[in-house]
């Protein structure tokens, strides 16, 4: 069985990790590149130049995909906890 604190604590680090703790390769890859590409959607909207010059007019860009990417963590964490407890024991 693996440790369910274990598998939330990598899934808190990237969405994803805490699936490929508990060899759930597919949900793992689904989530990692769910997570990728919201992140990717992010830096694209996003002008680090604007904020560093005072701007913070781009921010509010971000705040929907910032929700998403937000869910993805939680959903991920929960979901490696789950699976981690009822996973069977590996030997």
């Amino acid at each position: 069985m693996r440790n369910p604190r274990v598998a939330a604590i990598l899934s808190a680090v990237f969405p994803g990790l805490g699936q490929f703790y508990n060899r759930h390769w597919f949900k793992g890859i689904g989530f990692f590149i769910g997570s990728g590409m919201v992140f990717e959607r992010m830096s694209e909207r996003l002008s680090v130049e604007a904020l560093m010059a005072g701007d913070p007019s781009g921010v509010e860009k971000v705040l929907g995909p910032s929700l998403i990417l937000l869910g993805l963590f939680v959903w991920s964490m929960l979901d490696a906890y789950r699976s981690a407890k009822t996973s069977p024991p590996t030997q």
